[in-house]
């Protein structure tokens, strides 16, 4: 499935948002996925990504290009578990304001779930 970006009539602009269907599922579960099929090190890459504080410029490229490798791979071995939604920036910010608001009452996993699908 190829999310194509709705037709700009009188619409305000909208931008993508990739969601997990499983509310059980983590993105992290999908790039460790990737990695080892890639054959790439996840320990290192979560290590990484853990210490990661802008000073690791030169992982920086590695980090966000395996990223998108493992977000096109999960497109594509696993769609069944993906979800695009063109949304516009007032309803970004009412879904951010609802997650915000859920914080104390979720499973931290949960939220970095979320917080991580919005950026996809």
């Amino acid at each position: 499935m190829e999310p194509r970006p709705p037709e700009q009539g009188d619409e305000p602009h909208k931008h993508l948002h990739v969601r997990l269907t499983d509310a059980r599922a983590a993105v992290y579960e999908f790039i460790t996925e990737y990695l080892q099929v890639a054959g790439k090190a996840p320990d290192w890459y979560w290590r990484t990504v853990g210490r990661l504080e802008g000073q690791e410029v030169d992982n920086m490229e590695e980090l966000l290009a395996s990223a998108f490798e493992a977000g096109a791979y999960t497109a594509h071995d696993h769609p069944e578990t993906l979800r695009f939604q063109w949304v516009t920036e007032k309803e970004c910010e009412k879904e951010r304001r609802a997650e915000e608001k859920a914080e104390g009452h979720e499973d931290p996993r949960q939220r970095d779930r979320m917080a991580m699908s919005h950026y996809a």
